[in-house]
This record gives C-alpha cells, sequence and structure tokens, in this order.
C-alpha cells in the first residue's frame, strides 16, 4: 500500500466517533489512508487542514467497513446525526421496505415496526456476503470544495454531480438514500457560509469481478458541525453484474 509520507494519517480519525459510534478500527483507518495516498486528492493531501483529513479519512473507512466488511454499524456511523429522526421521516415508507424485507423471506416475526429496525433486517438478509470484493486504492478520487456555489444555482451544483457520475461510461444506479439528511441543501447553502462538499470516489471489484465505482457527495452542514451524505451513485464499467448492489 501506498502510505509513504502520510504516517500523520495513521491514527484513527477524531471526527468520525462523534456520538453514539466510536471511531472506525485501525485497520479500517490504514486503509482509507492508503486509498488518499494511492489516489488522487484535491487539494494535496499536504495542504489540506487536519479536520479536513479526519472527515475524509473518516468517511472513506467507514464506506470500506460497510460495504467491505458488510458492516452496518459502519453504514450507521456516516448518517448519526440523522438516525434520530429518519422514523418519523420515513414513516410513510416503511410499509414498501418490510414488503421488500418480505421478498427475502424474513419471517413476519422477525420484522421490527421502525424504519431502522427493518433496514437493519434487510441488510443482514439481503447481504449473504460482501457487495464489494475489494476497494482498488489507486482509483480513488477525492475534491475537497470550500468556494461555495459562487453565481451557481443549486439546480448547477448538483447538476455537477450527474455530471461525474457520467464521466465514465456504464450502466449506474442514481441511489434513493435510505437515511436522508434532516435539514434541507436550501438552508444548509444559505445560513451557515459558504458551502463545503467533498465529490469522493472510490473504485471497487464485485464479487462477480466486475468493476465498478461508488460516487457520494458529502456535504458540511455548517450549523450543526457535521458531514452528511447528499448524493450517491454505483457505475459499473463493464455490464451490471453484481449479485447485490450497494444500500446507500
Amino acid at each position: 500500500m501506498c502510505l509513504a509520507g502520510l504516517g500523520v494519517l495513521l491514527a484513527p480519525a477524531r471526527s468520525a466517533g462523534r456520538g453514539r459510534f466510536p471511531s472506525p478500527p485501525r485497520e479500517l483507518c490504514d486503509l482509507a489512508v492508503a486509498c488518499l495516498a494511492c489516489g488522487e486528492v484535491r487539494p494535496a493531501v499536504s495542504e489540506l487542514a487536519d479536520e479536513d483529513l479526519d472527515a475524509l479519512v473518516g468517511i472513506v473507512a467507514r464506506l470500506i467497513g460497510a460495504y467491505e466488511r458488510m458492516d452496518f454499524g459502519s453504514f450507521l456511523a456516516l448518517r448519526t446525526g440523522d438516525l434520530e429522526s429518519v422514523g418519523e421521516r420515513r414513516a410513510g415508507d416503511l410499509e414498501a421496505l418490510r414488503t421488500v424485507a418480505r421478498d427475502l423471506r424474513i419471517p413476519e416475526a422477525d420484522l421490527a415496526t421502525d424504519w431502522l429496525g427493518v433496514l437493519a433486517r434487510f441488510w443482514a438478509a439481503y447481504y449473504e456476503r460482501t457487495p464489494v470484493a475489494h476497494f482498488l486504492p489507486e482509483e480513488t478520487r477525492i475534491e475537497l470544495h470550500g468556494e461555495g456555489l459562487g453565481v451557481r444555482s443549486l439546480e448547477s451544483w448538483e447538476e455537477s454531480f450527474v455530471a461525474l457520475r457520467d464521466r465514465v461510461e456504464g450502466p449506474w444506479i442514481q441511489h434513493a438514500l435510505v437515511v436522508p439528511h434532516r435539514r434541507d441543501i436550501g438552508r444548509i447553502a444559505s445560513d451557515a457560509g459558504p458551502l463545503r462538499w467533498i465529490d469522493l470516489e472510490l473504485g471497487f471489484e464485485t464479487r462477480e469481478g466486475s468493476r465498478a465505482r461508488v460516487l457520494a457527495r458529502f456535504v458540511h452542514d455548517g450549523a450543526l458541525e457535521e458531514w452528511y451524505l447528499h448524493a450517491a451513485a454505483t457505475v459499473y464499467t463493464a455490464g451490471d453484474r453484481s449479485e447485490r448492489h450497494l444500500i446507500l
């Protein structure tokens, strides 16, 4: 792994464990560091503030834990601030999720009556094995933006993520996030200084041997002082041959 010159990043990310979840384990942080070291990061790692490095390492470590290790706790840790209210916000969709869970032959008695409880049971049944065989550190692309919207509209800003998704041809999935953020992006963009966001791309191999990449846009909610997942897509570069897709 390309760890040269990044020893300062080897400590577990401090900001990733805020709230109810501990920091990611050292092993996952080391894998995240490998992605930053071998991939393309803008601005350069050496130019980033410590808190931004912590955020990047924590986010990548959680993504690796969720999909290469099939760890539901890592999935939840990326959304910690939004977990308390998600049941109320997704109440109208609960029965649809329960129906999908039943399609996996989950016994009715095992289905909880709350959004996260059903999601946890669905996660365990859907992922009989990890959806990602392994991430490819050298295919990592990360851009940290702090310039705000400038003269752009929010619509144009949203379209810039679509442009990233379509940069490489292939079938794609634009994910409907199962735990959306509790605050509207319009408020976030206007109430706490210039908008800050991370555009992240991680390449991986599926269990079926095809190449794919997951793209995620994380936004900093300045009023709440937390990073949250705003948009995500999976793109398959050699046909959609994944047995199990990513849950985002």
